[in-house]
């Protein structure tokens, strides 16, 4: 727990004490004295709760510097940002020397590390994601391993991009924190008190204690090898562009991925996200009966409608199978002739077919489809799944193990997620499809 936690919880502890003194018509010494007490805790923890928070709004934002949107960026980043490119990382790390020029300084505006826990080079999220002024990027292209395909005195056209399925953090509300060093926890109040009406005189109920469910978040390794002969290093022009684009989509497409199929962390398998992804988190829903119509898909964003996390079906969202979408697309309401897949789009706030959902099985029983009662912000800035991004992307370069041949780039990054943080904003739709 910090140490904004620590003091919030105490104020209202405090505060839930000072009413319940103040309530009593006639008080003891020992109450008096305990009145005075509390009172000059609260102003004090006041004040400490006060500096902690412009305290911790400093780290934030300094660990928002690697992962952040800009927002309020400081003129000497904003600078920095367009000054540096993605081959001042890269070069140095294929030169196995240390970080120079504006890449240092970027790191020191940051509050970065310049080098990773490996010895690597540490580069910003900021950098990674595509904050490079795009006069300096080159056209989307996708590097390969070897020159076969260069043979000829034939003039390189732009290689096209490795694809990866869209990112669905969005859709399902999960909300993206940069974090810095350390592990990270976020309170989320379970309990609370229930306001009652009471007649003149009458005093109120006793003090409720609020209580909390916690998700405490621990740095977990994603990480991967890229590997090019000197051959391809000497011959494709913009090869460190294009392991910016694949490393980032990469790193997004496993989180993605995760973030749906993840199982829970065992002993032999700590490195999964903190409780599993959603179809862990989420219950099996039952079969669903007779296969898939119009209108099974047309209401199904109402279905689990509480009025607390979303009022209309255009404040809930839904990440759906590709073939579940395909099969809405078959069927059609009577008269009208809108299909599923229509009502689905037009009666939501979002429907995505995702490549993440995994295919229903032979009996056509498509369970995984995920429902996101999000309210008419889209869930993540009230916290309803959380992921955790620490500071760096790190790449460190291997020159001995394939030596001959070329050269290997290793990248690290750590993240973790808690799904389903707010349980009741989800759930898991069954159609039956064949």
């Amino acid at each position: 727990m910090t140490t904004i936690q620590k003091l919030a919880i105490r104020l209202s502890e405090i505060r839930s004490k000072l009413n319940e003194l103040s309530g009593l018509d006639e008080l003891t010494d020992e109450q008096r004295n305990e009145l005075d007490s509390l009172t000059s805790e609260y102003q004090q923890k006041e004040a400490q709760h006060r500096a902690a928070i412009v305290a911790e709004a400093d780290e934030q934002r300094a660990a928002e510097g690697a992962f952040g949107n800009g927002d309020g960026e400081p003129a000497e980043v904003r600078g920095l940002l367009d000054r540096v490119t993605i081959a001042d990382y890269l070069n140095p790390a294929a030169a196995g020397i240390g970080l120079a020029g504006a890449a240092v300084e970027l790191a020191g505006a940051l509050k970065l590390p310049a080098a990773g826990a490996g010895g690597g080079i540490a580069i910003p999220w900021r950098v990674l994601a595509g904050d490079v002024p795009e006069a300096r990027q080159a056209p989307e292209s996708r590097a390969f391993t070897t020159t076969s395909q260069n043979d000829g005195p034939t003039g390189q056209r732009p290689i096209l991009q490795r694809l990866f399925g869209p990112g669905i953090m969005d859709t399902l509300g999960v909300r993206m924190d940069s974090v810095p060093v350390g592990m990270s926890e976020w309170p989320l109040v379970a309990t609370g008190v229930s306001p009652a009406q009471a007649k003149e005189g009458t005093a109120a109920a006793d003090a409720v204690a609020m209580t909390f469910n916690f998700a405490t978040l621990k740095p977990k390794r994603l990480t991967g090898k890229y590997e090019y002969t000197h051959e391809a290093a000497a011959s494709v022009s913009d090869l460190e562009q294009e392991i910016r684009r694949d490393l980032a989509g990469a790193v997004k497409s496993s989180m993605s991925s995760q973030i749906i199929t993840s199982e829970a962390p065992t002993n032999q398998n700590p490195h999964r996200i903190l409780g599993g992804g959603f179809l862990t988190k989420l219950g099996v829903p039952d079969d669903a009966g007779a296969t898939a119509t119009y209108a099974d898909y047309a209401g199904s964003h109402a279905s689990g409608i509480d009025g607390i996390h979303a009022e209309t079906e255009r404040e809930v969202s839904s990440v759906i199978g590709v073939d579940v979408y395909k099969h809405a697309a078959t069927v059609y309401q009577t008269g009208s002739g809108e299909s599923g897949s229509e009502a689905l789009m037009r009666r939501s706030m979002a429907c995505r077919a995702s490549s993440y959902i995994t295919a229903a099985p032979n009996t056509g029983q498509a369970k995984n489809n995920i429902y996101h009662l999000s309210g008419p912000n889209g869930g993540a800035m009230r916290g309803d799944s959380i992921a955790a991004m620490w500071p760096t992307l790190e790449v460190i370069r291997d020159i001995y193990s394939q030596a001959s041949q070329g050269v290997v780039l290793t990248w690290v990054t750590l993240w973790d997620a808690s799904v389903a943080f707010r349980s009741a904003a989800y759930q898991r739709v069954a159609f039956k499809i064949k």
